[in-house]
């Protein structure tokens, strides 16, 4: 039960200012009311993208973009609802983005190839 890793990029013309640990801590809900991951497994992160053009290069349009990383073998259904519900959390939280510019929030599931997928652990005792 190892992952998942949750990718959020944002670019750098969104309104509002995230509660970062807030957004997190709720996708983090969602993906531990599966049962199928940990807390500890989850490891988030946000990335603001000050590089980026979208569509006609317009400063109006804006997005942020959750990618959910998980070993294969998950069903299309579970991947689905974990989406769907991320979403709903993602909206919540930039309002003002979603009323002021042209936003688009998406979220994808990311399946990783388990055989070529490395990692080392070190646990600190004490």
């Amino acid at each position: 039960m190892i992952m998942p890793h949750c990718i959020l990029e944002y670019t750098d013309n969104i309104t509002d200012e995230p509660n970062w640990s807030a957004i997190f801590k709720e996708i983090h809900a969602v993906l531990i009311a599966t049962g199928e991951w940990h807390s500890a497994d989850i490891k988030s992160r946000a990335i603001e993208l000050n590089n980026h053009y979208i569509g006609n290069g317009a400063q109006r349009q804006a997005f942020v973009s959750l990618a959910i990383q998980i070993l294969s073998g998950r069903s299309d259904s579970l991947k689905k609802s974990v989406s769907e519900n991320c979403l709903k959390v993602l909206s919540t939280h930039f309002p003002r983005t979603l009323e002021e510019l042209q936003t688009s929030i998406t979220v994808q599931i990311v399946d990783i190839h388990e055989p070529s997928y490395c990692r080392r652990i070190n646990y600190q005792q004490g």
